[in-house]
């Protein structure tokens, strides 16, 4: 998935309560698409095929690592007898479709019944894949999009909804980043109950890798939606450069180090440098440019800043108090990596939309660079000028002491995500969780992924079952495969809690404010501490920090380590 939806009609409607800032964002990411000249769609995991079906689609203008996790669970659910495998159809895919023949033959349903599916245009194609198999073996159950043109609008018609509770919806796709929200307001559904009637198979040889499928899916607790995506960046390099023994043997005389692919950020800093000052040109005319990370003032400047400063072992909250722990050495080493890099990137990382920094990299226009899997999508397509050059490695880290020891402490961010939760006011919640749960199981989530656009590989089969690997690599390439699944499995989340986005925002604004020069690190990191205290007022401490406490346990363990060593965690 890419952050961010695209291929949105003329006829959907016009965004509500959308900022400036998110039109400019919006109007560059569509700009962006254009100008790579995609026919059906732009950044987002695999192209789009062509729709294989035209289910009826409903465009309104208003809707009325291995980690554990302990949960606490009060339903006693009726298991549903194991059902007679569908032929050609995963576990999971055959117990929804069991589930939803039992809810016909004990009348709970009537042939008919239609649930509604709220989205964002961006994953129509994707949803109409995962509805064109369900009517195979449902007809009787009709699965209907209410489709919105941009996420602005998903959120608005969803926090509505939850206001005036009209039914008009059955599910959401949201960003896992809403969670908090979409549960605080009442909208999305505690799913527990589901979960250990149909087994959606979140354990296992084919669950999603932890600890992804846990921190996108509960919130204090409980789970409260079903995992449809994944987005957890990696480290993208031109490995023709890296692997160059001209520039290897140059880089060893200047430096007395291989030329490589970078453990630490300390390590990236020197090499970015090196082809900067080269004034190499790319193949678009251009000039080469050592580095390009997240710094932009709309979105995703956060991304760059976070991920340092989690693997220096900074962590956003006291688990004790939910004070700010940005204000720290931490936080201000997070900011001295970014300011010597900066010289190495080009002006546009602190200016431009996020989608600059994918038209870069296809352009050859930059050595190192993280993103979305979907970047690697757009280096393989054969408009590409860095088509069969691109490398994927984990995040580079940063060097720690655990335990009396020097280690490289490395994570990966995990922006955004798209998640499946069921509302509470729906008229027939059991059958649109199920319907989520056969949109996402491991053989028909596959074909619904590789199908559309904004989703991502999630299950740990699709990267290590022949029966499924086969199928992802075809849309992914052999070796982003198994760099991706080890990033899976240490990333950490966003701040899934109540406001999640207003802390994020503020981190935005200033981390840009600070590259950008118009604030020191200091007063930048002082203002982001007050600002989270505010909202943390806002939603009331003892909430927020219940939140946050749970959501700290789902930090991958290696960060976690680094935090009890610190006393930062007990």
């Amino acid at each position: 998935m890419t952050c961010c939806s695209d291929n949105v009609d003329k006829s959907d409607p016009a965004p509500e309560g959308q900022s400036s800032r998110q039109n400019s964002v919006d109007k560059a990411r569509r700009t962006f698409l254009i100008a790579l000249g995609t026919a059906a769609v732009g950044i987002g995991v695999g192209y789009a095929l062509g729709y294989l079906t035209k289910p009826a689609e409903i465009i309104r203008e208003t809707v009325e690592r291995t980690v554990t996790v302990t949960r606490t669970v009060t339903v006693t659910p009726t298991p549903t007898p194991a059902p007679t495998p569908i032929p050609g159809l995963s576990g999971a895919a055959s117990r929804a479709i069991a589930g939803v023949r039992d809810l016909l033959n004990k009348g709970v349903i009537a042939p008919g019944t239609t649930i509604r599916i709220l989205h964002v245009a961006g994953s129509r194609a994707n949803l109409e894949k995962a509805i064109e198999l369900w009517s195979k073996y449902v007809p009787e159950v009709r699965v209907e999009l209410i489709t919105l043109g941009t996420e602005p609008d998903v959120y608005t018609k969803a926090m509505s909804e939850a206001v005036t509770k009209t039914g008009a919806f059955d599910a959401v796709t949201i960003f896992s980043t809403w969670l908090g929200d979409i549960v605080e307001a009442g909208l999305a559904r505690p799913l527990d109950e589901f979960y250990a009637r149909y087994d959606p198979e979140y354990v296992g040889p084919c669950a999603p890798i932890e600890p992804l499928g846990s921190y996108v899916t509960i919130y204090k607790g409980r789970r409260h939606s079903l995992a449809l995506d994944s987005d957890v960046f990696t480290l993208s390099y031109r490995k023709d450069l890296l692997t160059s023994e001209t520039y290897r043997k140059e880089f060893e005389a200047q430096y007395r180090k291989p030329l490589k692919v970078p453990d630490t950020w300390e390590e990236l800093i020197d090499m970015a440098r090196f082809f900067t000052e080269l004034r190499l040109t790319a193949p678009s005319g251009g000039r080469v440019w050592g580095a390009y990370f997240y710094l932009e003032p709309a979105f995703a400047a956060y991304i760059t800043w976070f991920n340092i400063f989690v693997e220096a072992g900074g962590i956003p909250f006291d688990l004790e108090t939910m004070d700010p722990k940005v204000e720290s050495p931490e936080g201000r080493y997070a900011f001295d990596i970014i300011l010597r890099m900066k010289p190495y990137m080009p002006p546009e990382a602190i200016s431009a939309a996020w989608a600059d920094l994918y038209d870069k990299f296809v352009k050859g226009e930059t050595v190192f660079t993280a993103a979305w899997p979907s970047l690697t999508k757009e280096a393989m397509r054969p408009t590409s000028a860095v088509r069969g050059n691109v490398g994927t490695a984990l995040m580079p880290g940063v060097e720690v002491e655990v335990g009396g020891r020097r280690i490289v402490n490395k994570a990966a961010p995990n922006p955004v995500n798209w998640v499946g939760i069921v509302s509470n006011y729906s008229a027939h919640p059991e059958v649109a969780y199920l319907f989520l749960q056969f949109a996402t199981a491991p053989d028909t989530g596959l074909d619904m992924v590789l199908t559309g656009v904004i989703l991502d590989l999630f299950r740990a089969c699709w990267f290590t079952d022949p029966r499924y690997r086969a199928k992802s690599a075809e849309g992914y390439g052999e070796e982003f495969l198994d760099a991706y699944m080890r990033s899976i499995e240490i990333s950490y989340p966003d701040i899934l809690i109540r406001g999640g986005t207003e802390y994020l925002s503020k981190l935005t604004t200033e981390v840009n404010n600070v590259a950008a020069g118009l604030k020191d690190p200091e007063r930048a990191l002082s203002d982001i501490s007050a600002e989270w205290d505010s909202i943390t007022k806002k939603y009331g401490r003892d909430a927020q920090l219940e939140a946050w406490r749970a959501l700290a346990q789902l930090f991958p363990e290696n960060v976690k380590s680094v935090w009890r060593a610190k006393g930062y965690m007990k």
